[in-house]
């Protein structure tokens, strides 16, 4: 599985928002690839085929990363993963995973990433976050 577009993304509980904006705050990324429809353009696809989508829990090193990706990329996800937290990829922007695996996360904001070219995403496990992740997906568009 290759990517080139990965947006970030914090948790962030923002009640004046609908849909997944009300549980995550979108980093600005600085490149036009991610504007001009991007992301609700992955967002409806995910939407439109959710039902193919699977939740899996990835150790990655000393983490836990929860991914939410189509079932057929299952297969591949535990690679991909670690080579994003190497850097083996080469993405449009910096997405600091390979910080949050290697370093920890003391200081890093993001805990949230949306891969835009394969319409799948993973963050830092968090329960709570994925409870509210299950009842918005489905819901209003971004």
């Amino acid at each position: 599985m290759k990517t080139y577009l990965i947006q970030r993304a914090e948790f962030k509980n923002r009640e004046e928002k609908k849909g997944i904006d009300s549980i995550i705050s979108l980093d600005y990324m600085g490149s036009s690839e991610f504007e001009w429809g991007a992301l609700p353009d992955s967002l409806k696809k995910i939407r439109s085929g959710y039902n193919d989508y699977v939740y899996l829990d990835v150790p990655i090193m000393d983490k836990v990363v929860t991914v939410f990706c189509k079932d057929f990329q299952k297969s591949e996800v535990k690679t991909y993963l670690t080579k994003l937290s190497k850097r083996e990829m080469i993405l449009k922007e910096r997405i600091g995973f390979d910080l949050y695996i290697n370093n920890g996360d003391d200081y890093l904001e993001t805990d949230f990433w949306w891969d835009l070219d394969n319409d799948l995403m993973f963050w830092k496990k968090n329960p709570e976050f994925e409870s509210k992740f299950k009842m918005v997906i489905i819901n209003k568009p971004l």
